[in-house]
């Protein structure tokens, strides 16, 4: 949920604010909502939901269908420049594939986006064996090896002032994940990538590994998820590991080489 109403800020354009997350309301889970769906998942009162949605509705951005609504196509306008020239996806979207289906899991590439992550490709085997990880799909950061990835890639102060950030945002998670997640960071930077079993989505494991920060100083890591019932023992840290961990070290030698030659 957006922080759309920040303390003493003359600046802040509040009913942006609000349309953006009416916007943000919508997920895979829940693509058609009425005012009052949007209203409990925003925390924006009904009368005001009622006004951006008409509003979002007319501009183009929402249709309405009987007595809800769902994102219209022209949001797509929004993120298509930000995924449009993002070689690293290009380079990586083959060998990702390949990995999802040598593992019979899904591979993501994912990026920070405030205490959370954002995923901005994802490849997967033909088969929907839990709940989807798609572009645009979000989560926190706190327990999952990409998040571990992810801010591995920080600077020490840029990371304590992480830290901060999603303790003060997520005490539950934070009690429960912080100490694995330093050690995830702390895994990361000494083998190039983490392990977590069971944690965050139950009956899989997963692993994460550092790509690349780039000139615009965001970080990009990549993720696996495997289901359980299709790994040995200790499979996901000497084999999903270290193969990921190859996989990051290809895209950003590619990426590397393709910027050289330009």
């Amino acid at each position: 949920m957006l922080d759309i109403e920040p303390e003493r800020d003359a600046a802040f354009a509040t009913t942006l604010a609000k349309g953006l997350a009416v916007l943000e309301a919508f997920r895979p889970d829940q693509i058609s909502m009425s005012n009052l769906d949007i209203a409990r998942s925003s925390g924006i009162n009904r009368p005001t939901v009622a006004r951006l949605t008409y509003t979002l509705e007319k501009l183009g951005y929402l249709k309405q269908e009987k007595s809800k609504y769902r994102l219209s196509w022209r949001a797509l306008m929004l993120v298509n420049p930000l995924l449009a020239n993002l070689k690293l996806l290009h380079i990586a979207r083959p060998s990702m594939q390949k990995l999802a289906e040598d593992l019979g899991g899904t591979v993501s590439i994912g990026t920070i986006d405030g205490t959370n992550f954002v995923y901005l490709e994802t490849a997967r085997v033909n088969e929907n064996i839990w709940s989807s990880q798609d572009l645009g799909t979000a989560g926190p950061l706190l327990p999952t090896t990409v998040g571990h990835s992810l801010c591995a890639q920080l600077s020490e102060p840029e990371l304590a002032a992480k830290l901060s950030e999603m303790e003060s945002a997520s005490p539950e998670l934070w009690e429960k994940y912080s100490q694995s997640f330093i050690q995830g960071i702390e895994s990361c930077r000494n083998r190039g990538f983490s392990v977590a079993r069971g944690v965050w989505i139950p009956g899989t494991h997963s692993a994460g590994a550092p790509i690349l920060r780039d000139n615009n100083f965001e970080c990009f890591a990549i993720g696996c998820r495997v289901p359980v019932y299709r790994l040995s023992l200790n499979q996901i840290e000497d084999e999903v590991g270290p193969r990921l961990k190859s996989l990051a070290d290809s895209i950003r030698s590619q990426l590397k080489y393709i910027m050289t030659a330009v």
